[in-house]
């Protein structure tokens, strides 16, 4: 990482923010709008140039495309949010670490204590607006551009560059990859699908560049 340029730095940081704002709360008008308006195909980072990184950014066009800002178009998109990370029931892909790391798969058990515990040792306040548990993959992706813009600003703190490699190999990288399969596996809108495609090929390349080792442990879902 000491290596890496700050423009790359900055990339990853505004990857991060974008996953955040898809994946924490249900999909509003003017988030898909200011995509289109950006282009935010053309102008997403290329980083691993995969085969499924480009599936990732087709999927994500095609969506993009289409989009008219219809209320029947929003209002399919919240019902499949709703399905995949947030309920009623159970969602198909639970975007909480707990629901993938505990045997019983309750929210706020050990990993999410732990989480809390990294958050607190390195003076990360989450702003709780929502009832979320502090593992939602959503809010993770904040922490992580948090993160990403304090190591751009002051790449010669190795804290935050610690902090980050600690963040991705014991907290998130462990189950997201398995959070991710299960989007893509149930999506029913190119608009998820691409998203969990380029969320999965993200953190892929933060494992291979930043060299990480992530904690392995028991996936329970």
């Amino acid at each position: 990482m000491n290596d890496m340029n700050i423009e790359k730095l900055q990339d990853l940081q505004a990857i991060a923010n974008v996953l955040h704002s898809v994946l924490t709360v249900y999909p509003e008008s003017d988030l898909i709008n200011t995509f289109k308006q950006q282009d935010i195909v053309e102008n997403w980072p290329k980083l691993l140039a995969t085969d499924p990184d480009n599936k990732g950014l087709t999927h994500l066009k095609a969506y993009i495309d289409q989009w008219t800002d219809n209320e029947e178009e929003l209002l399919k998109l919240k019902l499949e949010y709703g399905v995949l990370f947030y309920g009623p029931g159970t969602p198909l892909a639970a975007p909480w670490g707990s629901a993938y790391t505990s045997s019983s798969q309750l929210l706020n058990d050990h990993s999410t204590i732990t989480l809390k515990r990294f958050y607190a040792a390195n003076n990360i306040n989450i702003d709780m607006k929502m009832n979320e548990p502090v593992d939602h993959i959503g809010l993770i992706f904040a922490v992580l551009s948090f993160l990403l813009n304090k190591a751009a600003e002051e790449p010669q703190q190795v804290h935050f560059q610690k902090a980050i490699n600690e963040l991705l190999e014991q907290h998130l990288l462990p189950w997201a990859y398995r959070c991710l399969e299960l989007a893509y596996t149930h999506a029913e809108t190119d608009y998820y699908r691409g998203f969990s495609i380029l969320a999965r090929d993200y953190l892929l390349y933060l494992e291979q560049t930043f060299e990480l080792t992530p904690k392995k442990i028991a996936i329970y879902r």
